[in-house]
């Protein structure tokens, strides 16, 4: 592959809602850009992206693949995203490094849940963003109605620049707004002829093509008063301004396509490269310090990692974006994330699974190297004399967990060093080792997501392991005060052990803790040992006495007791201090308290009900809702012990139509019945064991 200015390069990022086409597009575009000798399908497994084992097996892309694509003198970086909201870090990852994000529309459903997502992080992001619409080929693909529901969410700077003509089965006709003409394509090849167009699209088409004139218009100042002055633009003008529009996210276009007949495809690239921004177009990078970053200046050298993947007979591959700068072989980098330093080998041009050697990726270009040190994704490889760092993607918090749990002793290490080659080519994918529940948690964002790891972990460390349901940290705490007189008297020949400790507890405020005092007045006990007893009582709390949870919210004050002139000693007091500590907890209105999160759920209008039924059948406890576009967002706060799996039961009430975030709240009383209802699980749970 040849060496490209920065200005000869385009960064696309191709998101959208799972299964709304984004593969298939690109493999059309591969084969009519002469890549691929024959088209691949999803189905076959054979696509050039999803190349995979667990892409094939379950025929949907589970992370983000990128492809080099010259056309018309120019580099097209196509980053194939996955749409599941289980794999959002890949698609993530894409947005960040692209110039431009393409988002894929289904022409049979119209917008959903995954085109949201990523118009907002496009816009998170300050990139241009566009709109194709795929399988206009279907039987009951609706263009009209896919752009009208496009525009409604939107707004007015959503403009149509091509039209289906004979749109469903033979779809392969599309009227170019720009060129008042009819593409059509024959052969599946790609190409197209153009023809004039049919007399029932004209006055439709010409409307289109005035409405896109003023919106060219509108954008510029110059343009308004030529556009005043002769009461149309050139042709130049036209193509001038449209670009600059795109490009200042003053207008999001809109395309038609169809990819099994591939229509359109080829002609979407054209667009791309006349009308797309280069990364000379965007704003220059700025590091994490404010410094701005000069493509063109060796001395600035910069690259964010924003994917890393294990390789087959490869081992770690890592894929950067240089913003500035020339990344070549052998060149030494420092990492500043690291405090460390890179020397790069090889260096590659990347199309899907197939990698070719080159000697630059210029500033503006991705690419990719293998083996590095200590570098991973989000880390900045730059000038060894001026490192900066740059702003690594912005990942979402976790929203569903499973524990992982060894079948065979002494797999511990294998499987802990197997979670972590995992997080760092998926840093959605999270997992902690809880020494409080002696479990290994593994957070994502969804149970596809974790399936798919837990396969990953399987086959390449070859573990055995089992994904069961997470324990969970309830607290017990106390509602009342109580009075405790405890004593430790242990007589076996020689020294003996005497401590007698008297002890008040009241419940204090959650998140306090355990808070320990004395009030001590008189002789009766040495204050040498106040420090014993406040071990005591912490280790008692540790230990707790209902069902084996810790203590939390307490203060204990302990105000009097006895000792012994030659028995007394530390050890003596901490068993008192601990006794004492229990008893009074036990007398003093005990409960368990169980953790509450906080619950953010969008959902289309139209199953609003009986997502909120689901939410109350989990003691789930409403707080409001906003409007946003077809969505309402529901905030509630649920226990976590109703939040396992919600994720998936969430798509399932809503035909994957919903999705939510959670967090940590607080602690909040267990309910009577439900702590019956728990105690007398974990007892029938001991017995089995």
């Amino acid at each position: 592959m040849k060496d490209y200015l920065t200005k000869d390069i385009r960064n696309v990022a191709i998101v959208g809602h799972a299964s709304s086409g984004k593969t298939a597009l690109t493999e059309a575009m591969l084969f009519s850009a002469g890549l691929t000798t024959r088209m691949g399908t999803i189905a076959e497994g054979n696509t050039k992206s999803d190349y995979r084992p667990e892409e094939i097996d379950r025929q949907c892309s589970v992370g983000t693949s990128l492809m080099a694509i010259e056309w018309q003198e120019t580099k097209l970086n196509i980053l194939d995203t996955p749409g599941f909201t289980d794999f959002i870090g890949d698609a993530l990852s894409a947005v960040r490094v692209a110039d431009t994000s393409l988002i894929v529309v289904d022409g049979t459903h119209g917008p959903e849940m995954g085109t949201e997502n990523m118009w907002n992080y496009s816009h998170d992001y300050h990139i241009p963003r566009t709109f194709v619409v795929t399988g206009l080929d279907k039987e009951h693909s609706d263009f009209h109605k896919t752009f009208d529901r496009i525009k409604d969410t939107y707004g007015n700077h959503v403009t149509a620049l091509q039209l289906p003509v004979n749109e469903g089965i033979g779809f392969n006709k599309i009227v170019d707004i720009i060129r008042k003409k009819t593409l059509v394509f024959k052969d599946g090849s790609g190409k197209y002829t153009m023809e004039d167009l049919p007399e029932a699209v004209a006055d439709e088409v010409e409307s289109m093509y005035t409405e896109l004139v003023e919106q060219v218009a509108e954008s510029d100042e110059a343009l308004m008063e030529k556009y005043f002055d002769q009461g149309e633009l050139s042709e130049d003008d036209l193509r001038h301004g449209l670009r600059e529009a795109i490009i200042h996210k003053q207008i999001f276009p809109v395309f038609c396509t169809a990819s099994i007949p591939n229509v359109g495809a080829s002609r979407l690239m054209e667009l791309i490269q006349k009308y797309f921004p280069s990364p000379a177009d965007m704003p220059a990078a700025t590091a994490e310090d404010g410094t701005e970053l000069h493509a063109d200046d060796p001395k600035e050298t910069a690259a964010l990692i924003f994917k890393t993947m294990s390789e087959a007979h490869v081992g770690e591959l890592s894929l950067f974006r240089v913003y500035a700068g020339r990344i070549t072989p052998g060149i030494d980098l420092a990492n500043p994330n690291r405090s460390g330093s890179e020397r790069l080998g090889h260096v590659y041009s990347i199309n899907g699974h197939d990698r070719d050697e080159v000697h630059a990726i210029n500033a503006g270009d991705i690419g990719a190297t293998v083996k590095l040190k200590i570098s991973h994704t989000g880390d900045t490889l730059s000038h060894p004399k001026n490192p900066v760092t740059l702003k690594a993607t912005e990942f979402p918090g976790p929203n569903i967990q499973f524990a992982v749990v060894s079948l065979v002793k002494g797999e511990e290490d294998k499987i802990s060093s197997g979670l972590t080659l995992l997080h760092e080519e998926d840093p959605t994918l999270l997992y902690e080792v809880d020494s409080e529940l002696h479990q290994t948690v593994l957070s994502g964002q969804g149970e596809l997501q974790i399936n798919v790891a837990f396969e990953k972990l399987k086959e390449r460390f070859k573990v055995q392991i089992e994904l069961v349901e997470p324990k969970i940290a309830y607290r017990g705490t106390i509602k009342g005060t109580a009075e405790a007189r405890y004593r430790h008297k242990k007589q076996s020949g020689g020294a003996g052990q005497f401590a007698e400790v008297m002890l008040r507890v009241a419940p204090l405020p959650r998140g306090e803790g355990i808070v320990f005092e004395e009030t001590l007045v008189g002789q009766n006990v040495d204050r040498v040992f106040v420090a014993s007893v406040d071990k005591g009582i912490a280790a008692a709390s540790q230990e707790g006495f209902i069902a084996g949870f810790p203590i939390v919210d307490v203060k204990a004050t302990f105000y009097d007791g006895k000792m012994h002139p030659v028995d007394s000693k530390d050890i003596a007091f901490q068993i008192a201090g601990k006794g004492a500590f229990r008893d009074a907890c036990k007398q003093a209105k005990p409960t368990l308290l169980e953790p509450i999160f906080d619950v953010e759920i969008r959902v289309p209008e139209d199953y609003m009900g009986d997502v909120m039924g689901d939410l109350t059948a989990k003691r789930g406890r409403i707080l409001g809702m906003d409007a946003e576009g077809h969505y309402q967002v529901l905030k509630a706060k649920i226990p976590q012990a109703n939040l396992f799996k919600y994720a998936s039961t969430l798509r399932s009430l809503t035909q994957g139509k919903a999705s939510h975030k959670q967090k940590f709240s607080h602690y909040a009383e267990l309910p009577k019945e439900e702590e019956t209802k728990l105690i007398a699980a974990l007892e029938a749970a001991k017995e089995e064991e």
